[in-house]
């Protein structure tokens, strides 16, 4: 008797197997991390199960598995569910790496709003190329929503930030340098307006020690939602009250 891919005895065996040969804690595992940062032996396996999970947890996880990126399963998810809830025109990144992380589902947000613009910038010369001839070849689709640029954040942005004369969203994921990272958002803060929203990366770690303190004394910022370990590196959303 032939059983299809899709057959509920089939998917009853494989689970069942998955435990028997240890694969249960691999999958407990997916929402603390994700694709890329998996060893070529867990990918293996990630390959046999992939089929049995449902598409938006295979898309969170992987991304677009040919581009390379950062973040973990939770934090794709929650960065999507803000882009796509808010859905604002001016969206301004710092740190593009290849482009399959943060930059790949901010973008697809964007898209699937139907409007807005991503501008996200990348210091290393040779990487900012690479992701741009990543979305050339792979995700055209989503170039119309996507500026990429190089050099250095408070160097370019400025600029670009006075010609557009605000920024709906920000996302702060730059260089570990907790200077850097305050730098970064006193350039975007004057041109936040009530409802814009910060998100911030490595949330707990070194990189925002001098904004995080500033952020949660506040009473301008409210912070919408952390993500802590395991799940997350730290990753917080905040939302500007005035």
């Amino acid at each position: 008797m032939k059983i299809g891919k899709d057959s509920p005895k089939l998917k009853y065996f494989f689970l069942n197997a998955l435990k028997y040969i240890g694969l249960n804690s691999f999958i407990k595992i997916i929402k603390m991390r994700s694709y890329h940062y998996l060893s070529p032996h867990e990918k293996k396996l990630w390959l046999k199960i992939r089929n049995f999970l449902p598409h938006n947890i295979r898309w969170f996880y992987e991304g677009f598995p040919s581009i390379p990126g950062h973040l973990w399963y939770s934090e794709r998810k929650l960065l999507y569910k803000i882009v796509r809830r808010y859905k604002p025109s001016l969206v301004f990144e710092v740190g593009t790496w290849l482009g399959g992380g943060s930059t790949y589902f901010i973008s697809n947000a964007i898209y699937k709003n139907g409007r807005g613009i991503l501008h996200t910038i990348e210091s290393d010369y040779e990487i900012y190329e690479k992701a741009v001839n990543n979305y050339n070849r792979f995700l055209k689709f989503l170039i119309p929503f996507t500026n990429f640029h190089y050099g250095i954040s408070y160097d370019l942005y400025p600029t670009l930030l006075r010609e557009m004369g605000k920024a709906d969203m920000i996302f702060l994921d730059g260089a570990n340098d907790p200077q850097q990272a305050l730098l970064e958002y006193e350039m975007f803060e004057p041109y936040l307006s009530a409802g814009a929203i910060l998100m911030a990366h490595d949330w707990c770690n070194e990189k925002m020690a001098l904004l995080k303190p500033m952020i949660e004394k506040s009473d301008t910022w409210k912070l919408e939602q952390i993500l802590l370990p395991p799940y997350s590196e730290g990753f917080a959303v905040a939302i500007k009250n005035f």
